[in-house]
This record gives structure tokens, sequence and C-alpha cells, in this order.
């Protein structure tokens, strides 16, 4: 009887450490599901979706400043559905994103640059601003959103922006403020909203001599 009484002590007490295992086990399952679900409601991209939503075709001039220097970059952003176009100044040059590619166009040197891979193509300030919001939350981790603006930050590895602000104004996108991994701060003010001109082309206009230049 001793004996008996000695493997069913042992058999309760296995039994008592497995339950105790099990129970950890959904625990932490339970944890990262409700952090995981947390994460997803948090962040918020629904300011910028209202602003694509409701402007599906504009232009809008622009004025870049940097914490570092004094020199500033002045230009147009056009956006036709899912076409874009960034065309800056000074120094003369646009970046253009339509058919799952992006043109990096130096017009002062005549250099086309072709970007096909969608990892570049969304790690693209413009593209994720102006085309696809929702890959904001695949790049940070931490968001911070009042009526008026949203901030972003921690950043997953690698990404090359620290945090970025954006403000509205009236449902529009009206400044962008980030900063890169090297502590630059760029400053975007959105000027003035126009109705898109048809004349826009979101090609890249190329000459006999224009340098091709293709990157994966």
């Amino acid at each position: 009887k001793a004996q008996e009484l000695s493997v069913k002590w042992t058999l309760t007490a296995t039994e008592k450490s497995y339950l105790k295992k099990l129970n950890l086990i959904k625990s932490f399952i339970f944890l990262f599901l409700t952090l995981n679900s947390f994460y997803l409601i948090s962040c918020d991209v629904s300011k910028i979706e209202l602003f694509l939503d409701k402007n599906i075709s504009f232009q809008v001039s622009y004025k870049q400043n940097f914490n570092d220097s004094s020199d500033s970059i002045t230009g147009s952003i056009y956006r036709d559905h899912s076409n874009l176009k960034v065309f800056s100044l000074t120094p003369k040059e646009e970046l253009i994103i339509n058919k799952k590619q992006m043109f990096r166009h130096d017009l002062e040197m005549d250099q086309l640059i072709i970007h096909t891979s969608e990892e570049s193509i969304n790690q693209s300030p413009a593209f994720l601003l102006f085309n696809k919001p929702n890959l904001i939350c695949d790049f940070f981790l931490i968001t911070n959103c009042s009526n008026e603006s949203c901030q972003y930050s921690d950043p997953i590895d690698n990404f090359y922006i620290e945090k970025i602000k954006i403000d509205f104004v009236n449902q529009k996108i009206k400044k962008v403020v980030y900063e890169d991994l090297f502590e630059r701060i760029s400053t975007i003010d959105l000027l003035k909203y126009e109705q898109l001109d048809k004349k826009v082309s979101f090609e890249p206009e190329l000459s006999d001599n224009t340098e091709k230049i293709f990157l994966n």
C-alpha cells in the first residue's frame, strides 16, 4: 500500500508540474496576443488615410529646411491616385513612383536611377505619406496621435528614419518633420493645395543622352 501511495503521489506531482507549465505557456500566449492587439489598435494612420481618400488627385507646393544647413529646397508634389511625383527646383530633380517602379531623375546631370525593388519603394517617405500610409505601421512601433498631429517613433532595425511627425490643418497634411539615424532633422511645409494640372506627366522625360542606372 505504501508503494502504491508513493506511485500515486509521484503521478500527482508530475501532473501538477505539467499543468503549471501549461498555464505558463497559456499566460505567455495571452500576453503576446494582448500586446499584439494593443499594437495593432495603437498604430493609427486614419488621419493620413482620410486625407488621401478626400484628395485622390492634387498638387501642392512645398519648402524643405534642414537643422544642419541654411540651404532649403522648394518644389511641388503631384498625386493622381497611385501615381506620385515630387519635383524640386534646387537641385533640379524629380522622384516619380508609378507602375511599381520608382524613378530618381537628376535633370541637371540627365541621369535616371530606376528602382524596381518593392522594399526601396516602400521606404520612401513620399510613398509612405501620399500612397501607402498603412506601411508606416510596419516600420514604427510607437504612435502618438492628437487631434491635429501624429508622431511615429521607435523604428524597426535598419530603418533610416528615427521618427516622423505629421501636422494636419483642415484634414490636410500641412507639415512633416522627420529625423534620420544621423540626427538630421528635415522640416517640410506644404504650402498651397491646388487641383492637379492635367498636363503633369508621371513618366520621366528622357533624352537620347540620358544615363540610365537600374537598381533592384
